[in-house]
């Protein structure tokens, strides 16, 4: 079983606006910058989130850890992740990866995509080369 975070919204330091489900950020213990990302319409995103995350570690792919989490004072059910951005470093949607690679991705109503095919998800892989550790 899981051990759940507890994630306290008054440490927030800015609202994340990327994406569709309301996130932010906040310092932990040894000053760790990590992201809650809050799973408010019930479709079970958070757990599917972690069970990915432990699916990958199986396979040694690289990836990123979370934790499941609860939000103090409202409940609400999450994830947690340390941020794996480094300092100097800037973080590049897939959407907009894949929209790159492929001119007929569709850019206005990339939150609404349930689905993209599998190759062009490979290719833009392909085109990262290897992560940096």
């Amino acid at each position: 079983m899981s051990q759940i975070s507890s994630v306290d919204p008054t440490k927030a330091l800015h609202l994340e606006q990327l994406g569709t489900k309301r996130k932010y950020c906040y310092y932990a213990e040894h000053s760790r910058l990590m992201l809650f990302k809050a799973e408010e319409r019930g479709t079970g995103e958070d757990w599917a989130e972690k069970s990915c995350g432990e699916l990958t570690q199986v396979l040694g792919l690289p990836h990123v850890v979370y934790d499941l989490a609860e939000e103090k004072g409202t409940g609400t059910p999450g994830v947690v992740c340390e941020t794996f951005v480094p300092p100097e470093g800037a973080l590049a949607l897939g959407n907009e990866l894949l929209l790159r690679g492929d001119p007929s991705y569709p850019a206005s109503d990339r939150y609404k995509i349930r689905s993209c095919p599998v190759d062009a998800v490979v290719e833009v892989v392909r085109s990262l080369g290897q992560p940096l550790r």
